[in-house]
Formats: structure tokens, sequence, C-alpha cells
């Protein structure tokens, strides 16, 4: 049966150890994965799907879950991420991409860019815990200054959506375990096995562009 927890689970961050996990980091092949765009993927399955943890903006909740590329340098211009919204939804989810510390703990990490960007959701078709699951494709405005993430760098998708009520973005079980984290509101990241008792994934996809200044024709062919 699965979970669901709801914002009055408070999660006290002192009472859990925030140990490392150094070898458990994604990382997706070489390049592109399609001719789209998409750059690294850890997309939504409902099979896979065990939770959803509360991450509202009036209630400063976050959720984070870390990646490598194994491509080339690469310009993002959507994330996508998958939500059950109770009250009204989001038109913006707060983004930051952060550089990990080397200790594999969002903690340490430095914030490396971040962003209030505009969300558009559309019902995946799926319903859970009676509520719809909707995809939300956060679009980076082309007058922004779009992120650039760099081949082998270890980062944080940190996220909030931008609303005032209570909303769950979705995560699930994945084969190679590297664990979403929460923040209650406190400031402190917490693992999600130790928060809830469970580790988890965030379900995420990023889509983006080569870099120029770093691509070759080469990199850019295997698009086609």
């Amino acid at each position: 049966m699965k979970l669901f927890i709801f914002a009055l689970v408070i999660v006290a961050a002192s009472a859990f150890a925030l140990d490392a996990d150094l070898g458990n980091r994604h990382a997706e092949g070489t390049g592109m994965i399609s001719i789209d765009g998409l750059m690294y993927s850890q997309t939504y399955d409902f099979a896979n799907l065990v939770n959803g943890y509360s991450n509202y903006g009036a209630g400063d909740r976050w959720i984070c879950d870390d990646f490598e590329l194994a491509g080339p340098e690469t310009s993002v211009d959507s994330v996508v991420v998958w939500m059950i919204w109770t009250g009204g939804q989001g038109s913006t989810m707060n983004i930051v991409f952060s550089e990990d510390a080397g200790d594999s703990d969002p903690n340490n990490a430095t914030d490396y860019w971040a962003e209030a960007v505009p969300c558009t959701n559309t019902f995946t078709g799926d319903s859970e815990w009676g509520y719809d699951i909707y995809e939300t494709v956060c679009d980076i405005n082309a007058a922004d200054t779009h992120p650039i993430l760099t081949i082998g760098t270890h980062y944080w998708l940190e996220t909030q959506a931008d609303v005032t009520d209570n909303c769950f973005q979705l995560v699930g079980t994945w084969g190679v375990l590297s664990y979403t984290w929460y923040n209650d509101g406190s400031g402190v990241w917490v693992r999600s096995d130790n928060a809830f008792g469970t580790g988890t994934d965030t379900f995420m996809d990023f889509y983006g562009y080569l870099s120029l200044e770093s691509g070759t024709w080469a990199d850019i062919k295997t698009l086609f």
C-alpha cells in the first residue's frame, strides 16, 4: 500500500543522522537521451510511485534530489516534476540548482542557480489517495539566464511550489537509490529514509540543449 506523507508530519531534524552515500549518485548516458533534448531522466512511473512529500511555499517546505550528467555541458530549458495539488494549482515553481560539497549532503551544498520558474500542469490520467496526479512542466523564460550543467559535477535539484495550499511532489523507488531529501521549513535537509522510514528518489526530467562553447559538431550530430 502506498503511503502519503501529509504536511502535519513534523520532522525533528536533530534526531536523524545525515550519513553520506558517496557511491549512490545518478548519472545518465553520454550526451542527450533523445532528440527532443531530454538530458536527464528519472521519469514518473505510476508502478514505482510510493509517496508524495509536501513542498508548498506557504509552509516553506522543500524537497531535493541529486544527480550527475555523463554527457556534454548542457543548458537547462525545462524541469519536469509530478505533483498532487490539494487546493489551487501552482503556476510557479521555485527551483534551485546547487553544487555538492563532496559529501552527498545537501546541507553543505552551494547554491549555483535559483529562479521562480513559470509552470503548467497537465493531468496524467492517474489518481492516487483520492487526488489526481499532474505532470508539472517548468519552462525557464528565454530572457532569463539558464543554468549550465557540466559533466561529472554532482548537483542537487531543489524544488518548492509557490502556492498557499498544501501540495505534494511525487517520489518513487528506483534500482539505485541516491535518496530524496526533505526540508520541513526548519532549514535543515533530512534524508527521506531518516525522515519517513523509506528511501525514495524524486520523479524528475530535465530538457535542454548543448552548450556551443563546449559542444562539438560530432556531439550535435548525435542528436539526429
